[in-house]
């Protein structure tokens, strides 16, 4: 009688050991995965913040530089295509060549932003029967979605371009790399996201026509005056005009950037918290269901030990 007694209550306590162990190995996973989510959690947190805190520079700088370009677009009002353009252009030799400037970031965390951007510059691209297109981007987010699909038609790129502010020199180098390279452009689509408010942003196409498209168009301008050669007045004129339009449309994109980061960050907080609060639930009820089979088992020996004796 005592044999039996003592070998079922080593059985149980040997099935009793065998649960304790996978409840202390369950344990340990749950403690690192809550120690884990509650790590990134405070990075997001620290993002948010940040995002909050340069998010009303950005949308400053973006609005104050909405009038800059104001004369140039004005005078640039009827022209927003190349469509009816003369294949044989009258004036420098035509490189029969459109540029796409997709203004992305280095760093991700920040939403669809980039995607928006990728997606309307593939979709210009894709219209591109004639292969006239070039694409340029600022912001290494934006290089491997046009090279994997448009290796050919990758320009350029820029990385750390305004990382600490976007400047108006800096602006003119990157472009003078690339209007040296193609200097007679027709035309000039900068894609980018226009920032509306905290909450909201649209991604934009916006053309800016070059060179050999305003000589297309002169009559256009023979109500103005130029106290130099017109030709020249009008080349300068078109470049001016391509720069000031990409340094408002990174501002822009900035601030879209910057807002951007400031939701996706506060909801992964979010997300964070309602998943440290399932792991803490979680953690607790294997913690108090191991502590109760561990009294079981105490209850159990002490019960089989004293009917023994």
């Amino acid at each position: 009688m005592n044999r039996s007694i003592i070998s079922s209550t080593q059985l149980f306590v040997r099935v009793a050991n065998s649960q304790q162990q996978r409840n202390m190995a369950t344990l340990k996973e749950l403690k690192v995965r809550l120690g884990t989510v509650k790590t990134i959690s405070k990075l997001t947190k620290t993002l948010h913040m940040v995002a909050s805190s340069r998010l009303r520079s950005a949308e400053k700088k973006a609005e104050d530089l909405f009038g800059y370009n104001e004369g140039p677009s004005k005078l640039f009002t009827e022209i927003t295509s190349t469509e009816g353009m003369d294949p044989q252009n009258t004036g420098e030799e035509r490189s029969n060549k459109q540029l796409i400037i997709g203004v992305t970031t280095d760093t991700g965390m920040c939403g669809p932003v980039n995607h928006q951007v990728m997606r309307t510059t593939k979709a210009l691209l894709s219209k591109d029967t004639n292969n006239e297109f070039l694409v340029s981007v600022t912001g290494m987010k934006g290089v491997s979605p046009i090279t994997s699909t448009y290796p050919a038609k990758m320009f350029s790129s820029a990385r750390d371009f305004g990382k600490s502010d976007y400047s108006f020199p800096e602006t003119l180098a990157f472009l003078d790399k690339i209007i040296r390279a193609v200097p007679n452009f027709d035309g000039a689509y900068l894609v980018f996201n226009r920032f509306k408010n905290a909450m909201s942003y649209a991604v934009m196409s916006q053309f800016v026509p070059g060179f050999n498209l305003l000589e297309h168009n002169r009559d256009k301008f023979y109500q103005y005056q130029t106290t130099e050669d017109r030709a020249a007045t009008m080349k300068d004129l078109s470049e001016f005009s391509l720069a000031s339009n990409l340094w408002i449309a990174l501002y822009q994109n900035r601030a879209s950037e910057t807002a951007a980061r400031m939701i996706s960050m506060d909801n992964a907080s979010k997300n964070g918290e309602q998943i440290s609060q399932a792991l803490s639930l979680q953690y607790n009820r294997v913690r108090q269901a191991m502590i109760t089979s561990e009294l079981i088992e105490i209850t159990s020996g002490a019960a089989a030990i004293e009917d023994s004796n």
